[in-house]
Formats: structure tokens, C-alpha cells, sequence
């Protein structure tokens, strides 16, 4: 008999008394053809799983019929507003398509689970641009992989880009912010080792020197995606003896950090202390006050409508490319403060443009 915790095909066939092949025909829901099964054998190959407690090997089966029927979604940190919409999103969509998703968090999770065969498509939510990451990519597509990658440089190869620019939109803010403070604190999400190119905290640093700003670099904490590093860093930049008079954030949970550090040490909302987020997130919208935050129109929809059409066989062969481009969005957390005519907001973004 096989593992008690891990009961296998041959461990059914066995309690039930039949051959091999037979479970496997029953398990696999088959009907029709040459094969005939008595309702009796049937009954007693699942009553024998049943108490068996036998689970399918769905990565196995599915590499025999040659899908799985699953989608993986990868994301970078839960607790981030993008990532939480997307996967949300994903899963709301996909199941009415027939598919189940699965949500990976991380770099090596998916390259090891893709390359096993382990979905039919991929929805890459971020983009390290890694050699690594870029081999994988490209091995997928060769391997006819529905994919789908959010990406500030990448071209399709094969695969779909939903492109994200954040440049226009960071350079909107930094013009605001360095023409208003000499002292402007900034909370990013990455590490103290240097990041990718292009990154945020490297568009804001790139436009405000073209203003002719230096950033303080005294005044720059990374948070490393964690909610309490974000307060702390922030709770210590505003405890100096000239404190920051604003601050700039790459993700919109390190600015509601800010503002929770800036309550915490008794200080007004935009009037002491302003502050710009980056994601256009429905959290920084339903604060209080309302974040003022660099982001495009909601769009993690287009990512999802991309991968099905690729599922589809709709889209070509070299793939798609669409722009998502970013804006600033002043609301509670500035001094300015624009009324949102909700043209903006209502997620709205052509799937048909493409380089």
C-alpha cells in the first residue's frame, strides 16, 4: 500500500480490485468510445478513493492532455495596492473563462512553476528585467506559453506588454514638490542595494535635478515593501531638527505610512506636510484625506483581457503592446487640489494601440 498521507492510483486499483487502466478511465470522467465500465465497477473505483482519500495529480494530467485549465498570477508584495487589484481582479475574471488562478509571489516561485508546465498562461505583474527573468520569458513564448508582462521597456517577443510609464507623471509631481520645499523626504520600496533602471525613486531623482534639484540623500529611506519600515523611516525623517516639509513616495502605502507618521507627530494635512504617492490606488482614494498620488486610469483588467485574447489565439504572433501612461492626480494630501471630473477614473483604456 502506498503513503498513507499520499495515496496513489495504484493504491485505489488495488482496494478496488481492478486494473490500473480501469481507474484511470473512471477518475479521468471519460465516457463513450470502445471502453465500457459496468456502474458497479465505476461505484466501487470511487467509493475506493473516497476512502482512500485520493486527490488527482492535476500538473500531471494536465501535461498528458496537454493544459492545465491555470492561470498564475505573479505579484511582488500582497500588502501593495497594484498587486492586490490585480489578483483580485484575475480571480474574479478568469474562473467564468474556465480557468482556476493561482497567485505567485516573487521572482524564483514562477520561473520554477512555469517552467514545470505548471499553467496554460502567465499574467507577470512586475518586471525585474533580470537576465534571468528575460530568458524565461522568452523560453515560455518559444514554448507557445500565453503571457502577459507589465513592463517599462520590454518589447513583445511572443508575449503581450501592458507598458507602464510612470516617467511623465513623476516628473508632473517632482516639478510640484521642488518648487515648493527645500526639504523633501522620500520613502521608496526598494532596498539599500541599487535597483533596476528606471526605477521611481530614479525618475523623480532625474526629474527634479532637471529643474535644478539636488535630492537630499540624507532624507531617502527605503522601506523594502513593509508597512512598519515605511512608518519608521517616515517617524524618523520627521523627528529631525529641520524636518522634510513633503515628501514623495514610490507606492501609495509608504505615503499613507507618511501621513500616519505625520498624525502621530501632531502635524496638518497638506498645510505642515505634503505628500504624493505613487499607484493611483482605491486605497489612497478612500483616505482621509484623500491621497494625492501619481497613477494611471484603473488597468489591471487590461492585463487579464490581454491574456485571454492571447488564450484565445486572437492575439499575433509577436505579441502587443499597450501603453498605460501615468498622470499626477492632486487631491487632499497637496496644497493643490483638482476636481476630478471622473474622466479619468473610469478605467477606460483602448486595448487596440500597440507599437
Amino acid at each position: 500500500m502506498g503513503s498513507l498521507f499520499k495515496p496513489t492510483i495504484r493504491d485505489v486499483a488495488e482496494k478496488a480490485g481492478v486494473s490500473l487502466a480501469t481507474v484511470s478511465y473512471v477518475l479521468s470522467g471519460r465516457s463513450g468510445g470502445s471502453t465500457r465500465i459496468s456502474e458497479p465497477t465505476k461505484a466501487r473505483v470511487l467509493e475506493a478513493a473516497k476512502e482512500l482519500g485520493y486527490v488527482a495529480n492535476s500538473a500531471a494530467r494536465g501535461m498528458r492532455r496537454g493544459r492545465t485549465d491555470t492561470i498564475a498570477v505573479v505579484i511582488e508584495n500582497m500588502e501593495s495596492p497594484w498587486d492586490r487589484a490585480l489578483a483580485e481582479t484575475a480571480n474574479r475574471i478568469l474562473p467564468a473563462h474556465g480557468y482556476r488562478v493561482v497567485i505567485l509571489l516573487g521572482q524564483e516561485a514562477w520561473r520554477n512553476f512555469m517552467l514545470s508546465g505548471g499553467a496554460d498562461g502567465v499574467i507577470l505583474g512586475f518586471s525585474n528585467e533580470t537576465e534571468d527573468e528575460t530568458r524565461t520569458i522568452l523560453d515560455l513564448a518559444k514554448r507557445g506559453v500565453a503571457q502577459v508582462v507589465v513592463s517599462q521597456f520590454l518589447e513583445p517577443q511572443g508575449f503581450d506588454v501592458l507598458s507602464v510609464d510612470a516617467a511623465g507623471g513623476i516628473a508632473e509631481a517632482a516639478e510640484y514638490l521642488g518648487g515648493r520645499h527645500k526639504r523633501i523626504g522620500v520613502i521608496h520600496r526598494g532596498t539599500s542595494a541599487p535597483g533596476p533602471r528606471g526605477t521611481r525613486l530614479e525618475l523623480f531623482r532625474t526629474a527634479l535635478e532637471q529643474i535644478g534639484v539636488q535630492l537630499d540623500d540624507s532624507l531617502v529611506r527605503a522601506s523594502g515593501g513593509s508597512w512598519r519600515t515605511a512608518f519608521q523611516g517616515a517617524l524618523e525623517l520627521l523627528s529631525l531638527p529641520d524636518p522634510p516639509t513633503a515628501f514623495f513616495t514610490t507606492a501609495d502605502l509608504e505615503a499613507l505610512c507618511v501621513s500616519g507618521a505625520a498624525t502621530w507627530k501632531g502635524l496638518e494635512i497638506p498645510d505642515q506636510l505634503e505628500v504624493i504617492g505613487v499607484e493611483n490606488s482605491q486605497l489612497g482614494k478612500n483616505s482621509d484625506p484623500a491621497l494625492s498620488t501619481v497613477g494611471p486610469d484603473p488597468s489591471e483588467h487590461l492585463a487579464v483581457d490581454l491574456l485571454l485574447a492571447r488564450l484565445k489565439g486572437e492575439a499575433g504572433e509577436q505579441g502587443r503592446k499597450v501603453p498605460v501612461p501615468w498622470k499626477m492626480r492632486f487631491r487632499g494630501t497637496t496644497q493643490r487640489q483638482d476636481a476630478e471630473s471622473g474622466n479619468g477614473d473610469n478605467g477606460v483604456v483602448s486595448t487596440t494601440a500597440a507599437t
